[in-house]
């Protein structure tokens, strides 16, 4: 969830922030940013996406690793009962 939230609002922010610099213009009816100034601009958000799409793959190993180990643990637990009922 922590890491869902922190892509979502990175996303939506840099998003805003970049369309606002887009249609910025200055005194002479140009763009008052270019392309890199706007790219650059967004770089701490990059590092917020990056920090919160690394936390989803996170989880979803540890889910997966999670789903492993409960397989495992029952495979073994019949295995044991069929044993004692043998």
């Amino acid at each position: 969830t922590i890491g869902t939230v922190t892509y979502i609002v990175a996303m939506w922010v840099s998003g805003i922030m970049q369309g606002l610099m887009w249609r910025a213009y200055d005194e002479y009816g140009t763009l008052a940013y270019t392309f890199a100034e706007s790219v650059s601009a967004m770089h701490p958000y990059y590092a917020m996406r990056a920090a919160g799409g690394t936390l989803v793959v996170l989880g979803a190993i540890t889910m997966l690793i999670n789903i492993i180990i409960t397989i495992r643990k029952s495979v073994r637990e019949q295995a044991s009962a069929q044993a004692a009922t043998a």
